[in-house]
């Protein structure tokens, strides 16, 4: 079910009640199919019609309409899209773009009608290749070899090495823009825990089959290749890098979607996110949560929320 928490209008869903922080949207109906491999590509999306943005705030941005792909960080990959017609008032809203455990930056575009949002709400995307890691803050004794997906922890290579780059070479994700995030499931708990770290760049995010508090999930081999054994180090995995435990410092609106049949990520770890951060704020910080009955982990749930995501995310001002 749909849960958005402060105040605007209730809107049913066929497939969810919505208790909504903002204005109604029109989704397709919750997918039906039962989870899949992550891979499952996305089925008959339609690609929308051009829309202008609105609510956008960004200066003296001066990059070529089209993709520059194959661009380095610290040797690290990624490509950004900037949107036909973004028109002659440098206006212009951004979404930094996460990939899932392992997935390909490429995967969102590949496999979901992503290009087609973007183009229609105005934003430009920007695609790292963020391989395997967990966005933790650190890397420990205990940290294999596997999930050391970089020299820089990927928490602080977000923080530290991307942002600065974007922003001294293409003029984006400055303070006071329109920054935006959308990540799935691993790159889900990386909305989290970059809107925690940077609590006051990004005016939104988006988060699809998220992963928040990994107490819950102690026999996650990933959670213990990065921290060591919650039995060990249960500073580690109730600490900084636990979103769910920090609920209390939260500041970004944000959406949420899970789906019931998802045999990755349980939904319960989007749904008790939810529940945590509503205690907290309550109507003060726009929350979104939609639970979708019988979809999986797949991209044809992923797409399918995408028409959401960007109506969401638009109705959100820049921080000044």
């Amino acid at each position: 079910m749909k849960r958005l928490c402060n105040s605007f209008l209730i809107l049913p869903l066929l497939a969810a009640t919505t208790v909504n922080c903002s204005q109604p949207e029109s989704i397709s109906p919750a997918a039906t199919s039962t989870a899949t491999t992550p891979t499952e590509p996305v089925v008959a999306q339609t690609t929308p019609t051009k829309l202008t943005a609105q609510n956008t705030e960004i200066v003296n941005f001066t990059e070529t309409p089209g993709w520059q792909k194959n661009l380095l960080v610290d040797n690290v990959p990624y490509d950004l899209y900037i949107p036909p017609d973004y028109g002659n008032n440098s206006s212009l809203p951004c979404l930094l773009v996460l990939p899932g455990w392992d997935f390909s930056r490429t995967s969102w575009v590949e496999n979901a009608p992503l290009v087609a949002y973007a183009d229609r709400y105005g934003y430009a995307l920007i695609l790292p290749e963020m391989d395997k890691t967990l966005y933790e803050s650190q890397y420990y004794p205990e940290t294999q070899p596997a999930y050391r997906w970089n020299s820089t922890p990927g928490g602080q290579f977000i923080r530290e090495k991307l942002i600065p780059h974007i922003q001294k070479t293409h003029n984006l994700l400055q303070p006071g823009q329109h920054n935006t995030m959308l990540g799935l499931s691993t790159g889900g708990r990386g909305v989290a825990l970059i809107a925690l770290e940077n609590p006051e760049l990004f005016v939104a995010g988006a988060s699809l089959s998220g992963d928040f508090s990994q107490e819950n999930m102690t026999d996650d081999k990933l959670m213990t290749g990065v921290y060591g054994s919650l039995n060990q180090f249960r500073d580690r995995w109730l600490g900084r890098d636990n979103p769910q435990a920090r609920a209390a410092e939260w500041k970004m609106p944000l959406y949420l979607a899970h789906g019931t049949a998802d045999s990755i990520v349980p939904e319960s770890q989007s749904r008790l996110f939810y529940d945590t951060l509503s205690k907290f704020h309550g109507q003060s910080i726009p929350l979104v949560y939609d639970s979708v009955t019988g979809a999986g982990h797949d991209y044809k749930f992923w797409g399918g929320q995408l028409e959401a995501v960007f109506e969401f995310l638009r109705q959100k001002q820049p921080r000044n």
